[in-house]
């Protein structure tokens, strides 16, 4: 027998709510990573068609709450890295190596996450909602959805996405995993934050997830406004770990605005103005949209400003406190 260790594996989670081509799609950029992986844990509330593959195991947890699903898929997991993605994601074919080699290489980092940009087959109102996600400065302010380069010890939680997210199993554990108390929408922040206080989160731009944008308007402003208003009640109910600095900027760029607008009208104006040319300038130099669709940039980050502004507001009205 053999005293050379093997190298740490790794067990990849997926809550499977939409199962499709999609879902299949993710499935089968897993099962191409190569010897990392040790095996596929696909979480769904119900028994699904999967690739017949001895590596793919389902596990059945009917509450629809996506931190007990997590948890429960963590748990029954064997491998030494726990390595998260959604179910309309394609992993690059380097994923999986990539992220564990860097885990390997620093024992004293608990997780790595990196961009999950858009797909490149992605279509036109796709890509517009990528674009309000990878505006720098005006858009997400998420490192991962913004597609930055580098590697840099993460600062904020929200600089990484669990859509593409590794973490040690030792780690996950220590932190209590997936706030199930949280719920939808704010678990993610909670586990890395949780990690942070417990030792080095690290965000590496070769560690790469393709993660499929809502389609702009309809489906992504839908998403946005329940991604908002749950924000709002956080801010309300579960004190200063969701208090930003960034948020609170935002609101009172908003309502200075509104009180502009309803006072003096041609401040307001110039406000406009400022705000056409900034948004045009950061979305084109972030948007992989043709410069025919340029023009449509500004309208569609009034939309997504406003509905960020109201989801969050009527979040907090409607926190229960």
């Amino acid at each position: 027998m053999s005293d050379i260790p093997t190298a740490p594996r790794c067990s990849v989670i997926i809550p499977m709510d939409r199962p499709g081509p999609d879902a299949l799609r993710a499935v089968d950029s897993v099962l191409a990573q190569g010897a990392r992986l040790h095996e596929l844990l696909v979480v769904a509330g119900a028994p699904l068609e999967l690739p017949a593959d001895p590596r793919i195991r389902l596990v059945i947890v009917e509450e629809r709450n996506p931190a007990v699903r997590r948890n429960r898929a963590a748990g029954e997991a064997r491998g030494e890295y726990l390595a998260f993605i959604d179910d309309d994601a394609i992993a690059r074919e380097d994923w999986l190596e990539r992220a564990a080699t860097f885990l390997d290489e620093n024992p004293g980092v608990l997780a790595v996450g990196g961009p999950d940009p858009a797909p490149a087959e992605s279509t036109f109102a796709e890509l517009v909602s990528d674009t309000l996600l990878a505006a720098r400065f005006i858009g997400s302010g998420v490192a991962a959805h913004e597609n930055r380069r580098g590697i840099f010890h993460v600062t904020s939680p929200h600089d990484v996405a669990l859509v593409n997210l590794v973490v040690r199993r030792t780690a996950f554990v220590e932190s209590g995993g997936f706030d199930a108390a949280i719920g939808y929408i704010g678990e993610d922040t909670a586990l890395v934050e949780s990690l942070m206080e417990r030792g080095r989160v690290l965000y590496h731009d070769s560690v790469v997830v393709f993660h499929r944008r809502r389609a702009f308007p309809g489906p992504y402003i839908r998403q946005r406004w329940r991604y908002r208003v749950k924000t709002g009640r956080l801010l309300v109910s579960a004190g200063q770990r969701y208090r930003n600095p960034k948020v609170a900027g935002f609101l009172l760029a908003g309502l200075a605005f509104i009180a502009a607008a309803v006072f003096t009208p041609k401040v307001a104006l110039g406000m406009l103005a400022a705000y056409v040319v900034i948004t045009l300038t950061f979305g084109v130099l972030a948007t992989r949209l043709r410069p025919l669709a340029w023009p449509l940039i500004p309208f569609a980050f009034l939309v997504h400003h406003a509905t960020y502004f109201l989801g969050i507001c009527w979040g907090m009205v409607t926190a229960r406190r």
